[in-house]
């Protein structure tokens, strides 16, 4: 080796750069492990966690839903990652059955994420059955007409056979009718029976003649059959007997012929 020449760099073995290593810090051995760590998931996350969460954090106005069915709703929240949810349902003669009535948010109102639009549902129109009020009175006729959803049109008052004074003897329409709600009935009510009435007598095997007289001295109008006697004891009578009879009800009555004696 000549003056001035800088000796060759001597070769390191293997075992001194290893005891080199293991003189560094702990802490700076996790400090370097922690960048590594850092610079990997920073590559994760901006690769596939933030393309992800801009999707589904992106801006989207809710469309307008109403007069749609649910399942066509449905399929138009979809392409806008939004889902649809049912609120309740409630009776709208305006809107058919299974048609969306409202929807929170709103129309065009700006949304992120995968929000839910809650929806109410129209059931249609509600209807009502005429309930049966046969002999009830007024007042009853009334609470169980708005009992089923149902309002009195009308009043009207006229005599009946069939049930008593101030009772109902009818509807219109009649009980059973399915009408919308808060449809009309009118209702009939009974004043009672005006004529007066009598239990037609057994007459058989009486006078002809003196039981025409009684029955004719009360009112009753008696006829006999043409070319029938006209004396003689009873065989047939129209009413029979025990029916009931007014002053209007003819009574026909036929005789043997034969005088009693």
């Amino acid at each position: 080796m000549t003056t001035g020449e800088k000796p060759p760099p001597r070769k390191v073995p293997d075992w001194a750069k290893l005891l080199t290593l293991a003189k560094v810090p702990a802490w700076a051995r996790l400090l370097a492990l922690a960048l590594v760590a850092f610079g990997t998931g920073l590559l994760i996350f901006n690769g596939f966690v933030m393309p992800r969460l801009v999707y589904t954090t992106a801006e989207v106005r809710v469309p307008d839903l109403e007069n749609l069915t649910y399942e066509q709703a449905e399929q138009l929240l979809k392409p806008l990652n939004l889902t649809l949810a049912r609120a309740g349902e409630r009776f709208d003669p305006s809107v058919p059955r299974g048609f969306i009535l409202s929807q929170d948010p709103a129309a065009e109102t700006p949304v992120r994420g995968r929000r839910s639009v809650m929806v109410t549902v129209s059931l249609g129109e509600e209807f009502s059955s005429v309930p049966s009020l046969f002999g009830e009175s007024l007042r009853s006729a009334r609470a169980l007409l708005a009992r089923s959803g149902l309002r009195v049109s009308g009043i009207t008052h006229a005599p009946s056979d069939e049930v008593g004074l101030d009772l109902l003897a009818g509807t219109d329409p009649p009980a059973e009718t399915v009408l919308p709600r808060n449809g009309t009935v009118s209702l009939l009510v009974s004043t009672g029976n005006e004529q007066e009435s009598w239990v037609m007598p057994d007459v058989l095997g009486r006078e002809l003649r003196s039981t025409r007289r009684f029955l004719e001295s009360l009112g009753f109008a008696v006829v006999t059959p043409p070319s029938a006697p006209t004396v003689g004891p009873i065989v047939f009578q129209d009413p029979g007997s025990g029916s009931r009879i007014t002053l209007e009800t003819q009574i026909v009555l036929q005789a043997t012929g034969r005088v009693i004696r």
